[in-house]
């Protein structure tokens, strides 16, 4: 009970009291109008919010992310009487503020209460119920009531569309000496390119090196009659060792977007995706294509966690199997990933190719622990992008990085 409703029983009683004691006529009399006052702020605050209804509307199926959404209460009067001076207060553990509003609403008749929400963060969250406040003229009492059921809401990660982010088969990139064999090259040579640690020196081409001054590489065209990869899965490094940042600006939010916007990319290009993950429960999804497979890996992402024990490499070992049809390999992982070469080293022969997608932890406020970690995955075979906090993911993931120039002979 508050404090103001204590006053309200407390000061009838005290001014009886002091009416007995003193024989005051004029105190007696202040007895019965504080009473007939706490009396009817009492009736008052109980029969205002009684003969109410509350109805809903539905949230939307898929939110996403920065998504905002309108919420609708109807509050019904089924009663004779005016309700005065409610109060409405929609409860939600969705991050933002919490809005109320005061209605008034005459008998027979009802009231819409619209609201605007913004989706912040990802994960699993609720709407409702409604607390409906009633307050005597006086301010003494109050009565609640709570209408409504609760919502459940999902808010999944947001995608940004990765028009420049090719998902290719590894030959295109120009780059594989480790990861293609010999039949799925052609022996047409079409153009060359400067070296990259892991070339073969067989492929150098020394007219072009001879012209330009630096070492120059051939690029052969890939062998048409091999289809490119229709499989493609996502490697995602939730171990709470490699992420760093605070609030919404840190690496894990950063990994889970890019993951979904990948995944999203993948399969509206008719591919076969699935996902694995080091948080803590280990996901894995196997490989399916369509608009299910979409809101299942999303849903996944929405409510992943980091996680303290599983690697890159033990993961990567408990489902090499999976790894069939020469699959593409998209890895997000951090510049502190742990075992993330040795999981690269893993999958070297049994993938069509491997794209490292690597997160600058020093940008997000980390401590780098490991020196020229790009040079070693691409060393490795793999295609390397790597992004640091504040810049543009859409921009970074542009495979247009790679520089190509025409063949010289």
């Amino acid at each position: 009970m508050k404090i103001r409703s204590i006053l309200g029983l407390f000061v009838p009683v005290a001014l009886l009291a002091l009416a007995l004691s003193l024989g005051s006529i004029l105190l007696l009399r202040l007895f019965f109008v504080a009473t007939l006052v706490s009396f009817t702020g009492f009736l008052w605050a109980f029969l205002n919010i009684r003969n109410l209804n509350l109805r809903t509307g539905k949230p939307p199926e898929h939110l996403q992310v920065g998504n905002s959404f309108q919420r609708e209460v109807v509050l019904e009067n089924t009663g004779k009487f005016t309700r005065l001076w409610l109060k409405l207060l929609d409860n939600t553990d969705l991050p933002g503020k919490r809005d109320s509003t005061m209605v008034t609403i005459p008998g027979k008749s009802s009231q819409t209460w619209r609201t605007e929400l913004t989706c912040r963060q990802r994960g699993r969250y609720h709407l409702g119920p409604t607390t409906i406040t009633s307050t005597d003229p006086f301010g003494i009492f109050q009565k609640e009531r709570i209408l409504g059921q609760k919502q459940d809401v999902t808010v999944y990660p947001a995608t940004i569309d990765l028009p420049l982010f090719r998902f290719t088969s590894f030959s295109d990139f120009g780059y594989g000496s480790g990861y293609q064999s010999i039949s799925r090259i052609s022996p047409n040579a079409s153009s060359v390119r400067e070296y990259a640690s892991g070339d073969s020196l067989h492929h150098i081409h020394w007219r072009s090196t001879a012209r330009t001054g630096a070492l120059m590489v051939k690029m052969f065209d890939a062998d048409r009659s091999h289809n490119a990869s229709k499989t493609a899965w996502i490697l995602l490094d939730m171990n709470q060792a490699s992420h760093a940042g605070q609030d919404e600006e840190n690496s894990e939010e950063y990994a889970v977007t890019i993951a979904a916007s990948v995944v999203r990319k993948y399969l509206q290009g008719g591919m076969r995706v699935g996902l694995i993950a080091t948080d803590d429960k280990r996901t894995f999804i196997p490989v399916e294509r369509g608009e299910e497979q979409l809101w299942t890996v999303m849903e996944s992402l929405a409510l992943m966690k980091t996680g303290p024990q599983a690697t890159l490499s033990e993961v990567v070992a408990e489902h090499l199997d999976s790894f069939r049809d020469n699959p593409l390999v998209i890895a997000v992982a951090t510049s502190v990933s742990e075992t993330l070469l040795e999981a690269i080293h893993q999958m070297r022969n049994r993938v069509d190719s491997v794209v490292v997608v690597l997160l600058d932890i020093t940008s997000f406020g980390g401590k780098q622990a490991f020196e020229n970690v790009s040079r070693s995955l691409t060393w490795l075979g793999a295609r390397v992008y790597t992004i640091r906090k504040d810049e543009e993911i859409a921009r970074a993931l542009d495979s247009r990085t790679t520089h190509i120039h025409p063949l010289t002979v």
